[in-house]
């Protein structure tokens, strides 16, 4: 059975090709059309990229599995309609999403985009509950025969957070949040108070929250907004701050909330005060002890202490390091593409799940993108004049550079899926110089200053610099670091001593991992900080022409790409 899943319209688009229950490719649509999040359209570029890949036409494709119930999508907002004002601001909202999750014109749409290549019509799209997709996505991609499974985002649907129990191959609803009450759309509310962009910086806010302190006067404001029952384990949010009111101020919050947490900081550029670093951290704390409650709740009811975590609110790793260290959770496996991008993977395993019973695929890389031989890549750097050479030992050579505090961009094999670099598409640096955090924030990334880095170590020196055995192969939890480590390592170190680490062994990336052996050689641990190849505001490049480009308009002192090696 060949299965094409996508998510779209944005934000996150992504398409995902799942051929007898194996993973082929799997490409977010912002790596093709360089939009980032590509927030409004659908995922036509990435979904071609993934039949290409697999070398399927769209007419051998049995189903298309869509990761939003459109049909299901359009009841929710009529029925909003009919209590909402005609011509008010939420009425035309959602007249707005009405017409863009159209299934009709959903279908026409990409109908119009395969012409060239459809014989009488699209495959059957089968349009599938955003939330059990996010459930699909995590519980598919582990080996856990029983677990609990939390997907919380914005809203799927109009449904924000859903606890599941995955048992005896089922998937049962254990408790369901519905609009308004969504936890996403409470941290995106402080995302952009606190001058950021919402849907798109909320690991920024996620990253201030380090540099604040606990406050009980921030934390009973955060009641008017987000009050927790935990008798109950129920949380609600107070619609008239964030959708129903006046917005003089932002999109996401009303004058009401302004009234409670006063003024707004202006934009990202602005002064970072005390009180916005200490806004975050009460924010972050908020977030953690709701999600904590709704952990202990599940476990209560099933005593099952295997936990699997999507939905966009899964990408906050310091969250995820809190629920690590809970006494309820013994294994957790947090999906890394945990927002909308990974629906698309989701998607495709849940309409696998339906027609096939069970059937996982084993996670153990995220290398699904396109690749470049190194015949394309040389032809491209003749092409444009541009002098580079063979090493014969790249990675010993990269390694050496490293360690004299070169910055290195790194473009090699397939491209892999998700907001993290995982070595493919990376700038790697030195994690031993205090200062090289601040240079690659300001002179490379064009980035605020105080933005933390994430390194990549080898499996061997893992237990030797951080706390604990679990070992996340894909940047989605803060750990740890031992104290010695701190002073060591600082420029890969967050304010809170935490650090979101890859893990890499030599069979998910031999190349990658042969370069972190020969670092080890000359500083004794194999660890170096492994941030996106990328600029802010840009997604992370996939094409070698986006390497190219990024690397010439940035402080990056050398380029690897492909077997070749280009110097400014």
């Amino acid at each position: 059975m060949k299965i094409l899943g996508v998510f779209g319209p944005g934000p996150n688009a992504s398409s995902c090709l799942l051929v007898n229950g194996k993973l082929i490719s799997l490409i977010e649509e912002e790596r093709l059309n360089r939009i980032k999040t590509s927030p409004n359209g659908l995922p036509i570029l990435s979904a071609k990229k993934c039949l290409e890949i697999g070398n399927i036409k769209i007419n051998d494709i049995d189903y298309i599995a869509w990761g939003w119930d459109c049909v299901r999508y359009q009841k929710v907002l009529e029925k909003q309609n009919s209590s909402l004002k005609k011509n008010s601001r939420n009425y035309l909202f959602n007249n707005h999403f009405m017409k863009l999750y159209n299934p009709k014109l959903i279908e026409e749409q990409f109908r119009v985009a395969f012409s060239d290549e459809i014989k009488n019509k699209i495959p059957k799209i089968v349009f599938l509950s955003h939330h059990e997709c996010h459930a699909a996505s995590a519980i598919f991609c582990t080996e856990f025969k029983e677990a609990n499974i939390l997907t919380i985002d914005g809203s799927g649907e109009d449904i924000c957070t859903v606890i599941y129990e995955f048992k005896n191959k089922k998937i049962k609803v254990l408790k369901k949040f519905k609009l308004p009450n969504t936890l996403g759309g409470f941290f995106a509310t402080f995302t952009e108070f606190l001058g950021f962009i919402p849907n798109i910086d909320e690991g920024k806010l996620m990253g201030l929250a380090a540099y604040g302190r606990y406050s009980d006067k921030i934390q009973h404001k955060l009641n008017k907004i987000l009050k927790l029952d935990l008798k109950n384990n129920e949380y609600k949010i107070n619609n008239s701050m964030r959708y129903s009111g006046k917005h003089s101020y932002g999109s996401k919050f009303t004058d009401q909330f302004v009234q409670v947490f006063g003024k707004k900081r202006f934009n990202y550029v602005s002064p970072l005060e005390k009180n916005f670093a200490n806004l975050a951290h009460n924010v972050q704390k908020r977030l953690e002890d709701t999600v904590l409650m709704l952990v202990k709740y599940a476990y209560s009811k099933n005593k099952i202490s295997n936990f699997c975590l999507a939905g966009g609110v899964g990408m906050n790793c310091k969250m995820n390091g809190e629920i690590l260290k809970s006494k309820f959770v013994k294994n957790l496996f947090v999906q890394p593409a945990a927002s909308d991008n990974g629906i698309s993977l989701g998607a495709a395993l849940l309409l696998n799940y339906k027609k096939n019973k069970i059937k996982r695929i084993k996670l153990n890389n995220l290398y699904y993108g396109p690749k470049y031989s190194n015949k394309t890549v040389k032809s491209i750097l003749i092409k444009k004049k541009i002098k580079f050479t063979k090493p014969k030992n790249l990675e010993k050579l990269l390694a050496k550079m490293i360690f004299d505090k070169k910055i290195i961009a790194r473009f090699d094999d397939r491209m892999e899926f998700g907001a993290r670099s995982l070595g493919n598409r990376s700038i790697l640096a030195n994690p031993f110089f205090k200062d090289i955090r601040e240079y690659i924030n300001v002179k490379v990334k064009n980035r605020e200053n105080w933005r933390p880095f994430c390194p990549s170590v080898l499996d061997e020196d893992f237990n030797k610099i951080f706390l604990g055995n679990y070992k996340p192969k894909f940047m989605t939890v803060a750990i740890n670091i031992k104290d010695k480590f701190k002073k060591i390592l600082p420029s890969c170190v967050h304010e809170d001593n935490t650090v979101r680490v890859q893990v890499v062994d030599k069979k998910s990336n031999p190349k990658y991992w042969k370069l972190l052996k020969e670092f080890k050689k000359l500083t004794g641990y194999g660890i170096v900080i492994n941030t996106s190849f990328n600029v802010q505001g840009e997604p992370i490049v996939c094409k070698p022409e986006d390497a190219l480009r990024t690397f010439y308009s940035s402080g990056i002192d050398a380029l690897s790409i492909g077997g070749y090696l280009i110097k400014k």
